[in-house]
């Protein structure tokens, strides 16, 4: 228990700010029944583009636990949670990534940005979809369309 609290607290130091931000899932194989964690993983984890927000926040000025947003899709609200979803703290997640990450001799470097994960589900995308992604904690809004 004491080690995963040292690896949570050596993110939070190491973190210089959180985005809000927009991932935009790309499904490169196949969907079918049976879409497996290997699938996923052999596909970069269906990440096909991000989208960051502008207004940066130190995990000092929030509760990153906490954070609640939502998604509208051409002026209607179509999803909300909040960042606990992921793991219970998005902090877990990258922790637990860069874990993994050393067990391959790996590591994140500074200034790289790192997503943590959804804390919704995906929503398909059709042209002419306009997406507005908004925050509270005074993380702000992100928003992207498609043409």
């Amino acid at each position: 228990m004491k080690s995963s609290m040292r690896r949570a607290e050596t993110v939070i130091r190491a973190t210089d700010v959180v985005l809000p931000a927009i991932e935009i899932v790309d499904f490169r194989v196949e969907r079918a029944p049976g879409l497996s964690v290997i699938d996923n993983i052999a596909d970069l984890a269906f990440c096909g583009a991000v989208v960051l927000g502008a207004n940066p926040r130190r995990l000092d000025q929030i509760d990153i636990r906490r954070v609640k947003g939502e998604i509208s899709r051409n002026g209607t609200k179509e999803l909300e949670d909040e960042t606990s979803a992921v793991l219970g703290n998005p902090v877990t997640a990258v922790a637990w990534l860069a874990n993994k990450l050393g067990e391959f001799g790996t590591s994140f470097e500074p200034g790289d940005t790192i997503l943590t994960g959804s804390f919704v589900r995906v929503l398909p995308i059709e042209a002419d979809d306009e997406f507005v992604c908004r925050f509270d904690q005074g993380l702000g809004e992100v928003s992207t369309s498609f043409v």
